[in-house]
């Protein structure tokens, strides 16, 4: 029996980083330099191995740059906040 592979919550913002390096003309090593992490920790985290949201605060910051995206949305597609965190008037 085929085991099904468990879906990544991270994937779109695995894939943002893929078009991006791509777009830039880039190799993933190119965007791990940037970022200030090895090759085999981007890959890590790009094929599922490791959490996004176990880089260091410097480093998602450098990530979420790279994206163009803000600090926020980056925490939000890594799950490390919800859009009801925004509202208090709602239960968690």
């Amino acid at each position: 029996m085929k085991r099904m592979k468990k879906p990544n919550q991270y994937q779109q913002l695995i894939n943002r980083i893929h078009g991006e390096t791509k777009m830039r003309g880039w190799t993933l090593a190119d965007t791990a330099n940037l970022i200030g992490i090895s090759y085999i920790y981007m890959a890590s985290l790009t094929n599922g191995a490791r959490k996004i949201s176990s880089l260091s605060l410097d480093k998602q910051r450098k990530l979420a740059k790279f994206l163009g995206i803000s600090l926020v949305d980056f925490f939000l597609q890594c799950g490390m906040l919800r859009p009801e965190d925004f509202n208090p008037g709602t239960s968690a």
